[in-house]
């Protein structure tokens, strides 16, 4: 069996706005006719090794892995539930959790196995191949004794710094056990929440810009737009956070090593900040809603202003035309000799006062 063949787990898109003053879209991708692709890494601190596996056959035909190395099993697309069931099979995965894996609407959440970690996040990312748009995937996490399984929606990879740092021997993952792997790759994913973040910011300047320059009903319909993109976005960094406090208590999450924790707590440091980044946008945007509204009613009261000031003009002026317009016959001014251009002054005496 070819690995990517179509499946009858389907794919959806679904749209988000960024308010019309970027044009930037949220994208959730998921495509059943994309290829799997299945990349295996494995290290150690003097040597690294890796295979990119064209079927799942023959994946699962290749020796168990080697003791005191660490292996990194990369699969990208999991529409194939075959490539799924062949995982699960070899690694002792819980059907539940297989479920899980390729159910693309589940909550960032992490569950506590016996032997292992799976975590189930959220991975928001420009697409500089897409102008424009804004992807959303969902990522899971297997990490189990010194194997790390991660599992993704589409075959974009945006984990190559890690996976260079891996081939050249840079850094400390080669030198690390396993959770290193692990936290490394969540630490990608919190920089690319940041990134997001840092692209809100300008929308959000952008529509207080706008605000100041005209009133339209366009930039309220953006401001809510962007509420509730907030909103989505606070959804999905929320919990990451959670799973970042977990990860940290050891008597709960026994695989990750205590010399991790320090850099599990800069990460965490990095999600707070996104979270108060995220609370301070929803305030702004709350704060352009009250600024809109103020300035909707000031404009509102110049028109009831000058409307009051015109119908204060023309009502004596109606009332002095209907006068003389009523057709009874003893009316002697209007047999008056200056009485047109009396009754003119009068009323041109009402416009000036």
């Amino acid at each position: 069996m070819l690995i990517g063949r179509r499946t009858t787990i389907r794919g959806r898109v679904t749209q988000f706005g960024f308010g019309t003053f970027l044009s930037q879209k949220f994208l959730h991708l998921s495509d059943p006719a994309a290829p799997v692709h299945l990349n295996v890494i494995k290290y150690d601190e003097n040597s690294c090794t890796e295979i990119k596996y064209k079927t799942i056959e023959e994946f699962l035909q290749t020796p168990s892995e080697t003791v005191n190395s660490m292996t990194w099993i990369d699969i990208d697309g999991i529409h194939d539930p075959d490539v799924i069931s062949g995982i699960g099979e070899r690694y002792d995965i819980h059907s539940l959790v297989q479920t899980d894996i390729t159910t693309t609407e589940q909550r960032t959440k992490l569950d506590v196995l016996d032997d292992a970690l799976f975590i189930v996040c959220k991975l928001i990312y420009h697409d500089m191949d897409c102008t424009g748009q804004i992807i959303i995937q969902q990522m899971s996490f297997y990490l189990k004794h010194d194997i790390l399984i991660t599992f993704q929606e589409t075959s974009k990879d945006l984990f190559d710094s890690i996976k260079n740092r891996i081939r050249q021997g840079k850094g400390r993952i080669r030198k690390s056990k396993i959770d290193y792997l692990f936290y490394s790759l969540l630490d990608v994913i919190g920089d690319h929440y940041m990134n997001v973040l840092h692209m809100m910011d300008t929308s959000v300047a952008s529509i207080d810009n706008q605000l100041m320059k005209t009133l339209k009903r366009d930039t309220l319909e953006s401001i809510y737009d962007l509420k509730r993109d907030i909103l989505s976005l606070r959804s999905i960094i929320s919990p990451f956070k959670e799973i970042i406090i977990k990860l940290q208590k050891e008597e709960e999450t026994q695989i990750m090593q205590e010399s991790t924790n320090i850099y599990l707590k800069d990460l965490f440091d990095h999600i707070v900040q996104a979270n108060d980044s995220i609370d301070t946008y929803r305030e702004m945007l709350s704060s352009f809603i009250d600024f809109y509204m103020v300035l909707n009613s000031n404009h509102m009261n110049e028109i009831v202003k000058t409307l009051t000031i015109v119908t204060s003009i023309f009502i004596p002026l109606t009332f002095i035309v209907g006068v003389y317009g009523m057709n009874f016959e003893n009316m002697p001014e209007v047999r008056y000799k200056n009485g047109y251009f009396i009754v003119l002054g009068c009323m041109g005496s009402k416009i000036n006062a």
